[in-house]
């Protein structure tokens, strides 16, 4: 048969001939370009981050309104202490003319006193024991004006908060914690009280202690 028919043994040596096997030693470098990638080191976090313009200008926006905030705190303080001392100066300036007003109503009752006074040797005992009770109504008159009220607790019960007991009464016909005299009447400014009324309480009476009596046998009951 005259047909060519390649055997395996000679496609093997055609292979062969067209690859060429290169072996590269270990301790060999290899000079050969990195791929840019490669090169990069990776990420650690701590890279600069760029803000942009929007957030630097938020950052400048909330600066502005502290110091308008800071400047706002300032004034504010400053005028708290304005009023603060302006309030006082009223204050002292109204307690001052309050006494003035006091004093003014006070004036006629001395005129009164001294007129009194300077005619007593002029006139009889009643009529300067008339004038003086006059004068007195007087000056009662100015006191209630300005909210003054008495205390005069005769015959009422004890309250420590308007009585400061001096001493002790003993009697059996008022009950236990009753005024039974005042030696000082007390006195109230505008519902503040101003002295309390000086006055005698009538105190518990004594316990009585029964006497042991004996009893048929000799005994004694205690």
């Amino acid at each position: 048969m005259g047909d060519n028919k390649e055997t395996p043994a000679d496609f093997t040596a055609d292979v062969a001939e067209d690859i060429e096997i290169e072996f590269v030693d270990d301790d060999t470098a290899v000079d050969a370009p990195l791929d840019p990638a490669e090169q990069s080191s990776p990420p650690t976090g701590l890279e600069p981050v760029d803000l942009g313009p929007s957030v630097e200008t938020e950052i400048e926006r909330l600066e502005s309104e502290l110091d308008e905030l800071r400047d706002i705190h300032l004034r504010k303080l400053a005028e708290f202490d304005n009023f603060r001392k302006r309030t006082e100066r009223e204050r002292v300036e109204i307690k001052r003319h309050a006494h003035e007003d006091l004093v003014r109503e006070l004036l006629p009752v001395l005129d009164n006193f001294d007129r009194a006074l300077e005619h007593r040797s002029e006139s009889d005992v009643g009529a300067f024991h008339e004038g003086v009770e006059m004068i007195a109504k007087q000056l009662w008159d100015t006191l209630e004006r300005q909210g003054v009220e008495v205390i005069d607790p005769m015959g009422e019960q004890f309250s420590p908060e308007y009585h400061e007991a001096v001493h002790q009464v003993e009697d059996e016909s008022l009950e236990p914690g009753t005024v039974a005299s005042v030696l000082a009447k007390g006195y109230v400014c505008n519902g503040r009280l101003v002295r309390p009324a000086m006055v005698g309480v009538v105190s518990d009476p004594p316990k009585q202690i029964e006497p042991p009596t004996e009893s048929s046998n000799g005994e004694v009951d205690e």
